[in-house]
């Protein structure tokens, strides 16, 4: 790549605002935290996958795969976490083409939530 194109590619990408910024690193560490909250209860190969999807920042399909992986397998989890889930799939705009992130309705009313005393 010649200096001159590499310089222009450099000036086509995006300028984000500090609060495009903010959502980001809230999308991140949310779904990074939650997903190291449900660790214990996910499969290994399935977590791993899902720690690959947080490290290259597809929170999307971090989210929709633990959706769908807290959905299909009963996965019991706190009224915290599908807080804390709940909150994370408020924060996408556009879910077209995820499965459960789609239909955020639907996934809450099929979590499992486990009774506190």
């Amino acid at each position: 790549m010649e200096p001159s194109e590499r310089r222009r590619r450099a000036r086509e990408r995006p300028v984000r605002t500090q609060e495009q910024i903010d959502r980001m690193r809230r999308l991140s560490e949310g779904s990074r935290g939650l997903l190291e909250q449900l660790a214990d209860r996910l499969a290994p190969e399935t977590l791993a996958q899902y720690r690959t999807y947080s490290d290259v920042g597809e929170w999307g399909e971090l989210v929709d795969g633990l959706c769908a992986s807290l959905v299909k397998r009963r996965i019991a989890i706190s009224s915290a976490e599908r807080d804390s889930l709940a909150e994370l799939m408020g924060m996408f705009g556009n879910r077209e083409g995820y499965v459960y992130l789609g239909d955020p309705e639907r996934v809450l009313a099929q979590l499992v939530v486990a009774q506190t005393d």
